[in-house]
């Protein structure tokens, strides 16, 4: 029998550039059966057909699937990482100019963490950021 599950989640990922894989899939499974049973689909194939069709339907998944979490310095290890392992090969590589983009900054917490972690290194003339979200 096929994954509609899996399947769902390989369409999606075509559809939106989100993969959902990158989640954990039991809780992550659970919250869309919750929804798809809410909106009266059976099955995740039946579910992914309405939302081709409607975008609604579509941008409601978005926003009920992603998470919209912004703050300064989330995730601390992955800042220690930054700072310790890559951004001194960056810096040595770039001759002291960095251009970054932070992308899906919400509220704008992790340009702002990013400008004093490479403050702490450089000048700010020496970098710029570009954030979106």
């Amino acid at each position: 029998m096929i994954n509609d599950y899996a399947i769902f989640v390989k369409k999606f990922y075509l559809k939106s550039g989100i993969d959902l894989n990158l989640y954990k899939e039991a809780q992550m499974k659970r919250r869309m059966i919750a929804l798809r049973e809410k909106k009266g689909y059976a099955t995740f194939i039946e579910y992914f057909k309405a939302m081709e069709s409607d975008r609604g339907l579509y941008d409601e998944f978005l926003d009920r699937m992603t998470i919209n979490v912004s703050e300064f310095y989330r995730n601390p290890l992955r800042w220690q990482q930054l700072e310790t392992d890559i951004l001194p090969e960056l810096i040595r590589k770039n001759q002291g100019k960095l251009r970054v983009w932070s992308a899906a900054c919400s509220t704008g917490e992790e340009p702002y963490s990013l400008a004093m972690l490479l403050s702490k290194h450089l000048s700010p003339a020496q970098f710029t950021i570009t954030a979106t979200d």
